[in-house]
């Protein structure tokens, strides 16, 4: 038992060190971003999917931040994106619907004629420390779901770890 704590706090410190942090002295604002993450490799017309996690604070001394961005990249074996696309987080069962600002990625495969999306799904703090808390995670692109692994709801909790009060 002990064991299994001094490996997940290990993990959870591996994590944090993941984290890339940078200032723009110009807004005096500071990003701190999960560095983009592979969820999943092919799968029905997806090539692929990741995901990162990313918000601001004003200034350099740490601060809660009111918004937590979550962002997926998506890879479609497509010419086309489907402008109707429904994306839904489930998070332990449950579907979670959030607004999403969406744009497409030209030729993200060289020598294929597939197109990219970028979907940045902003949120509350609350709402995102709510889905990090969760037991399960899927994202759900239309009729084709992903899950989350446990090692990639490691890295969305370890997020969430320097965001609350």
């Amino acid at each position: 038992m002990l064991k299994a704590v001094v490996l997940a706090v290990i993990a959870c410190v591996s994590i944090q060190q993941q984290l890339q942090t940078g200032h723009d002295s110009q807004k005096n604002l500071t990003t701190v971003r999960l560095p983009s993450q592979s969820l999943s490799g092919q799968k029905d017309r997806y090539h692929s999917l990741s995901f990162s996690v990313y918000y601001e604070y004003p200034g350099k001394t740490p601060t809660p931040p009111e918004r937590v961005n979550f962002e997926l990249r998506s890879v479609v074996k497509a010419r086309r994106l489907n402008t109707d696309l429904y994306v839904v987080f489930v998070v332990d069962g449950t579907p979670v619907h959030f607004g999403s600002n969406r744009s497409a990625i030209r030729n993200p495969v060289p020598g294929q004629s597939w197109i990219g999306e970028k979907m940045v799904f902003p949120m509350t703090r609350a709402e995102f420390l709510k889905i990090a808390a969760a037991k399960t995670l899927a994202i759900k692109l239309g009729a084709v779901t992903f899950e989350f692994s446990d090692e990639m709801l490691a890295k969305v909790r370890a997020v969430a770890d320097g965001i609350k009060d």
